[in-house]
């Protein structure tokens, strides 16, 4: 079983994080933001996907491997000697608050671009040393994926179905011939990837040397116009003369849709192919992200016990998610193989959220792997909701809220029932507006339950109110308004981080060494009035 600590920390995605280039990324914002981590004894920052993607969604990718070049941090290119700072600023769009996918997306593969060639030019053999290592350690993904890329692009971008049959097929020779037809476009993807892992790595290693882990995400699905089904897809439920999805991914009704959501990947062939291969890709896939990360939650991890499947229909479209089923998925002798190939303990957190069943928990704790526990879902009845704090068991983390929630203010605004916000208040047992301080009410009782991690929301640090929402599942994963908020150095207070190191140390959740560094949390005597000062209370 994987026991977590008694500690902390923020979730906030690497795009939410400040910069002038459009787009949060893996440079000095993130280092700075490490920094005010370890300044508020926080010891986890989790993250959302880091996988390549067209699309605004982390969730959405072109490879369940490859590192999103969009994260990529251009100061740094302009360190290694690949950019000049004029590189950068002479074509530099002017950026909202936000994040506008598509101009981000424009600008910053032309810049990107750019640096590829200057590295060909330059050809440092420093770099040069380096990204053939990579490649040679990488290859198992990298192949596929780079050939994918420079054949998407060659078809004009369009979905791998459409392309002319011994592509979409992958005649060996065909390939062979496109890998060198487009040498230099594999070589490019190929050092985008180098240089994202390049800085990522480094970037992780002042985390953990900050005393920080990071905590990834890992969706359970992939997309179907993706390098990964196009290269494995015998491993998936494809009909054989269309290569489309017999049936595809969603959820049934909940309390995010009433009508359920269609998420529209294709469906693992969990009983067939996956099972003859002893489930080998996913394996490599879950070995990767554990490369990358310190541990990795698995979102939508019910579906690995079973999926829920919607049916195609006769145009070819998927039915309403109202028409799906569940279907078993193989989800323990497929852990049974990774913990055998990987080790026992793995460092995964089951997003056991949503439609759940005795067999998911089951699944779970066979498996000794840590459960959520979100507070937004607590208040619908009592006393024995198992997101209510003093229902919550050590081996869990616990939240006031995830990309998926809204913050705690606005959810109390706008989301909370008449009957939720009662049961609140009487749960608080405390009167008057509760609006102004309900998300640090709600941090409070997560820093202060039992579960061995808490990890808060940013936007509830920040006291952000409405329109600061990453993902509502509502929405289609892509909606132009999901994925897009950031953050932005002045919303953080200096009130703010004493409330954050003063909350963390009274609940046990970071314990300093030295007396000196304890924050002013205790009882004391003014020496000027003889008076006692009670510590400040939030």
């Amino acid at each position: 079983m994987v026991k977590l600590e008694r500690t902390s920390g923020i979730l906030v995605h690497i795009s939410s994080l400040p910069g002038p280039n459009g787009i949060g990324d893996i440079g000095e914002e993130a280092y700075k933001f490490v920094d005010f981590l370890h300044e508020c004894n926080q010891q986890t920052w989790q993250i959302l996907p880091l996988t390549a993607s067209e699309k605004p969604s982390p969730y959405s990718g072109t490879s369940a491997f490859a590192g999103n070049p969009l994260l990529i941090s251009l100061e740094k290119l302009v360190d290694d000697g690949l950019l000049v700072q004029s590189d950068i600023e002479s074509s530099r769009p002017k950026f909202g608050e936000y994040i506008e996918f598509r101009k981000v997306f424009q600008w910053k593969y032309t810049v990107l671009h750019h640096a590829y060639h200057n590295y060909k030019n330059v050809h440092p053999q420093k770099f040069q040393t380096e990204l053939e290592m990579f490649a040679k350690k990488e290859d198992y993904w990298l192949d596929d994926y780079t050939l994918y890329m420079a054949i998407k692009a060659e078809q004009n971008n369009k979905s791998w179905s459409k392309w002319p049959k011994e592509l979409k097929n992958r005649d060996k020779q065909v390939l062979e011939n496109k890998r060198q037809e487009h040498a230099d476009v594999i070589r490019e993807h190929t050092f985008l990837q180098y240089i994202f892992f390049r800085q990522w790595n480094q970037l992780k290693q002042y985390a953990n040397e900050n005393g920080i882990i990071i905590l990834g995400d890992m969706p359970v699905y992939v997309d179907y116009d993706s390098a990964d089904v196009w290269a494995n897809q015998s491993l998936f439920q494809l009909d054989e003369k269309t290569s489309l999805p017999k049936a595809v991914s969603g959820a049934p009704p909940d309390s995010f849709s009433e009508t359920g959501q269609l998420w529209n990947n294709p469906l693992y062939d969990w009983t067939g192919n996956l099972r003859k291969t002893n489930f080998n890709w996913w394996i490599k896939r879950l070995k990767k992200c554990l490369e990358t990360v310190d541990v990795v939650r698995i979102d939508h991890f019910r579906g690995l016990e079973a999926y829920w499947a919607i049916p195609i229909g006769a145009d070819g479209k998927p039915l309403s998610p109202t028409k799906g089923e569940w279907v078993k998925a193989c989800g323990d002798e497929f852990l049974t193989a990774a913990t055998k190939a990987l080790g026992e303990n793995l460092p995964i957190i089951a997003e056991d959220l949503g439609h759940l069943t005795e067999e998911v928990f089951e699944l779970r704790d066979k498996f000794g792997l840590v459960g959520m526990r979100v507070l937004h879902f607590a208040f619908t009845h009592l006393p024995d909701n198992m997101y209510l704090p003093h229902n919550y068991i050590p081996n869990c983390i616990a939240y006031t809220g995830t990309h998926d929630n809204n913050t705690t203010i606005a959810w109390f605004r706008h989301n909370a029932s008449a009957k939720e916000k009662k049961m609140l208040i009487d749960y608080l047992q405390k009167e008057g507006d509760l609006e102004r301080q309900i998300n640090w009410d709600l941090m409070r009782l997560v820093l202060a339950s039992v579960a061995n991690t808490a990890v808060l929301l940013f936007q509830d640090v920040l006291d952000l109110e409405e329109g600061c929402q990453m993902n509502d599942p509502a929405f289609t994963p892509d909606f132009e308004d999901n994925w897009r908020w950031r953050f932005q150095w002045k919303q953080i207070k200096q009130e703010t981080k004493y409330k954050l190191r003063s909350l963390t140390y009274i609940y046990g959740r970071y314990l300093p060494k030295e007396a000196s560094d304890r924050p002013d949390t205790e009882v004391g005597v003014d020496e000027k009035t003889n008076s006692v000062q009670q510590p400040k209370s939030y």
